[in-house]
């Protein structure tokens, strides 16, 4: 059976079928605009992941290291070695607290006040090159005990690390990497 359509119809057919196309062609470009938004936030918030999570790790790095030297200098006074004791404060000194440690220039490769030798390996555990030493500063403190009485032999220990990134620019400002200061009272 052979069906004949009018001209009408066939017209109405055609019409039809060329709205159904670009209502196809909307919908496809719409699919195409929010997955290609999707993919795009996906890769930025994992990028951004990834720097949170390296900052974390370049901050432990530092802090262990800052804790290795901590832990080196309290060794050197409780062990009695007396030679690395710098700024040794009278009880009459007007001086509440000692503070050479707060002073960047106190802290300069060759200067007698500070311990660079606490680790003296110039690479780490994963046998990356450490290109900044950590070190540490020990400070007499004299504590006056709360009955009055004489003062407790106590020192003030400040410690420095540096991840395995740390740089400075010329004015001595972090560059990057990371830099973590510890201090301990170590009394005896």
């Amino acid at each position: 059976m052979s069906t004949t359509l009018s001209r009408g119809e066939r017209a109405l057919r055609a019409r039809r079928h060329q709205k159904e196309s670009g209502i196809v062609l909307i919908l496809a470009l719409i699919l195409l605009v929010v997955i290609s938004t999707v993919a795009v936030l996906a890769v930025r918030n994992s990028i951004s992941g990834e720097q949170v999570s390296n900052n974390l790790r370049v901050s432990a790095v530092a802090t262990q290291a800052a804790e290795t030297a901590l832990r080196y200098c309290e060794n050197q006074v409780l062990s009695r070695v007396s030679t690395l004791v710098i700024n040794t404060m009278p009880l009459n000194s007007t001086q509440t607290v000692p503070n050479l440690w707060a002073s960047r220039t106190n802290w300069t490769t060759g200067v007698a006040n500070t311990v660079t030798a606490a680790i003296s390996n110039s690479s780490n555990a994963a046998g990356r090159t450490v290109t900044t030493l950590p070190g540490c500063m020990i400070e007499k403190y004299p504590l006056v005990t709360l009955q009055g009485g004489p003062a407790r032999e106590s020192y003030l220990i400040t410690a420095r690390g540096y991840s395995q990134d740390y740089s400075t620019n010329s004015s001595g400002q972090v560059k990057s990497g990371s830099e973590v200061w510890l201090q301990s009272i170590l009394r005896q």
